[in-house]
């Protein structure tokens, strides 16, 4: 990543924490890097903290930035503000969620709100009062364009990680997933265009699809399944998110249909975990109130019931 990548989409600088986890580096690894330690890593992200000049020019080759993006990120932390708007606080890095399955492990890069709210879900799971009536699922918008619904009977445990412990998995902008979805079609600027192109060439146009474009539904045995995230798919799984449908003990759910001639339903008993990709699943179900109303899951219509008679 380059300095001039340092910027958000509006242009203002990025704050010192951002800065370090978009290249990955923990606390603990820039400190090692300023020759330095963590708390004071800390406090100069909260704006407590001044640096020497050998420290900033260190800090500039560290994090790849020029002298004033560095300024300009420091100065931001001192200028917090009393308080933040919802999506501000969603935007918070926070580090990783790490879940532990039976096949083996998943770790997502989460946000502070997708933290707290991870954390409800958990405390409600062990309110003895639901135990037996619906079984829910762990729900979580993750920062590389994934939202993940967790299957609690394959987990085996859960850890949330500060990037302030260890290193946050790689991720791009949303700006760059939505482009990546429509880049053929959608009006972007030169810089999005260029950085997807090369994303596009590092990786595979074959794997970008799946990214933007594909449920990934994998089961209690560890195999996974791909399948174009439709509107039929979207309003289930919404509904799984939501927790608006009753979800009975083996239950199918649609995750891909072609109308009459093809149809897929997997059994959410053996499913482990489903991941959505965000920006597209959003699209799909920007007219929410309908799917909110439903209380079971979706059905097929009487006219897709009907037998051909081909």
């Amino acid at each position: 990543m380059t300095a001039s990548q340092h910027t958000t989409e509006a242009g203002a600088p990025l704050c010192l924490r951002e800065l370090r986890t978009q290249l990955g580096i923990s606390q603990k690894e820039l400190a090692k890097k300023m020759g330095t330690t963590p708390q004071f890593v800390s406090r100069l992200e909260k704006g407590s903290e001044k640096l020497s000049i050998e420290q900033a020019n260190n800090l500039c080759i560290t994090l790849d930035c020029s002298a004033e993006q560095l300024l300009a990120s420091i100065n931001g932390a001192q200028r917090q503000p009393a308080r933040r708007s919802r999506r501000e606080h969603t935007e918070i890095r926070y580090g990783t969620l790490k879940a532990k399955m039976t096949f083996g492990t998943r770790n997502y890069p989460i946000s502070e709100y997708a933290r707290a709210s991870i954390l409800l879900q958990l405390r409600s799971i062990n309110n003895p009062r639901l135990i037996g009536k619906v079984r829910r699922l762990i729900y979580c918008v993750s920062l590389d364009n994934r939202t993940v619904l967790l299957n609690p009977r394959n987990v085996e445990f859960i850890e949330l990680i500060s990037d302030d412990v260890e290193a946050m998995p790689k991720y791009y902008s949303p700006d760059i997933y939505r482009a990546l979805d429509d880049l053929d079609t959608g009006d972007y600027p030169d810089s999005i265009r260029n950085e997807c192109e090369s994303i596009i060439k590092t990786i595979g146009e074959d794997e970008i699809t799946r990214m933007v474009s594909c449920v990934r539904v994998t089961y209690d045995s560890g195999e996974d399944q791909w399948n174009f995230l439709d509107h039929g798919s979207a309003i289930t799984i919404f509904g799984l998110e939501a927790a608006t449908f009753n979800v009975a003990s083996c239950t199918f759910a649609e995750i891909e249909e072609e109308g009459y001639y093809r149809g897929r339903y997997t059994n959410l008993d053996h499913v482990a975990v489903v991941e959505v990709p965000t920006d597209r699943y959003h699209k799909l179900t920007r007219s929410r109130p309908k799917a909110n109303r439903r209380s079971t899951m979706p059905l097929p219509s009487k006219n897709e019931v009907a037998m051909s008679t081909v």
